[in-house]
């Protein structure tokens, strides 16, 4: 069932056309003329009787009559039952626009069409800007950043700059009102107001990507259903880059924190390209870190997250070279053997999920498969792009 409100819209600058013409009434043609001011195109009446006296084309008729018009020309379908009725059909059908008649209201152009819901769906997601549920937490309490002040509910919370200056606006007439001459301030249940915070996320989603193993691998796919979740769930997101080619520095991981994967800067950090060194030791030092602190210290404490790693486990720098800034050779295993032993203290976390995206090396390929081993998480291979292309 459609709405009518186009038809209102149309009727409405018809009577408006018509009232700047001077009529007291409004005319077929006033309708015409809003329909060409919208960029709609009148569809003739069909009937049966086509008469070839005038060759006029048959305007709609309208229930009122017109001042000023000739009666006559009306279809005597009284009198004649067994011709059917005449067929009304939608006016805004057509969308090329056709030149305006000579009225008071006219431009110079008219939209294509002026509805765009005709044209193909856009794909929302049902109710997107509702509130995620909340999963963990039995009541709401005071988390979140500050955004503004409210009427107070319950006695929690509670604004005491807001309420003391809307209490001290009626402080004269409650004293007179008293009469007692009370002197201190008065503070009535109306003066209470509460800040209004922001939503706490109480999931995350911790997303690992090794930059300098997605050239041979199919990894979108494989990603996009974490990423979905993470949207659905309205989880914050923190993406850790390993050797990405606009880091500060080629020899650490850096991180970006969002509060939701709709954030600009989440999905251009995503499709960084590829640098030379690896610094895998020190970005799982990273989310370790994040990890903990978002799950154990804070009053906004994150109930629950999920580590997406996606990596072929070559990490070609040391912790200690991270952390200093320089390589002092040699360097051999040490930048492996310091990734492992930081994976295997994630895997100690409470409340965390892990999950490798293994994109199937073709030189070492035991590394993936022993750092998902140490850190206890499930592995998902990515396939190779030559076989994307076979298929």
């Amino acid at each position: 069932m459609f709405s009518p409100r186009r038809e209102i819209a149309l009727g409405r600058l018809a009577l408006a056309n018509a009232r700047l013409e001077g009529v007291a009434e409004m005319r077929a043609k006033d309708v015409d003329a809003a329909a060409h001011l919208m960029g709609l195109k009148p569809i003739p009446q069909q009937t049966e009787d086509v008469s070839t006296e005038s060759a006029e084309p048959v305007t709609p008729q309208f229930d009122q009559p017109e001042t000023g018009e000739d009666k006559s020309t009306t279809t005597s379908s009284d009198s004649n039952p067994s011709k059917p009725a005449t067929v009304r059909e939608s006016v805004y059908e057509s969308d090329e626009a056709e030149p305006l008649p000579p009225t008071r209201l006219s431009f110079n152009t008219a939209p294509v069409n002026p509805y765009p819901e005709d044209q193909a769906p856009v794909e929302r997601e049902a109710a997107s800007l509702q509130l995620p549920s909340r999963r963990f937490r039995s009541k709401a309490k005071a988390y979140g950043a500050i955004i503004g002040v409210e009427k107070a509910k319950t006695l929690q919370d509670l604004a005491l700059v807001r309420t003391l200056l809307e209490a001290a606006k009626f402080q004269r007439i409650r004293h007179q009102s008293t009469g007692n001459g009370h002197q201190g301030l008065i503070v009535s249940p109306t003066d209470l107001h509460s800040y209004r915070r922001l939503p706490v996320a109480e999931q995350m989603l911790m997303l690992l990507l090794d930059h300098t193993c997605l050239r041979d691998c199919q990894w979108q796919d494989e990603l996009l259903p974490y990423l979905s979740w993470a949207y659905v769930e309205r989880a914050s997101v923190c993406l850790i880059q390993v050797g990405a080619e606009n880091a500060h520095h080629e020899l650490r991981a850096q991180k970006i924190m969002a509060q939701s994967i709709l954030v600009p800067r989440i999905s251009a950090g995503i499709e960084a390209g590829w640098g030379k060194a690896t610094p895998l030791a020190h970005g799982l030092d990273l989310a370790l870190q994040t990890l903990r602190h978002a799950l154990q210290h804070g009053r906004s404490t994150v109930q629950q997250a999920v580590l997406v790693v996606i990596s072929d486990g070559r990490g070609n720098v040391p912790l200690a070279a991270s952390r200093l800034g320089q390589i002092t050779p040699p360097v051999g295993r040490k930048g492996v053997e310091d990734a492992l032993q930081v994976a295997e203290r994630i895997r100690g976390l409470d409340n965390v999920k892990v999950v490798l995206l293994n994109p199937q090396p073709k030189q070492y390929q035991d590394l993936p498969l022993e750092l998902a081993n140490v850190m206890g998480a499930a592995v998902v291979s990515i396939p190779p792009l030559q076989e994307m292309e076979v298929e």
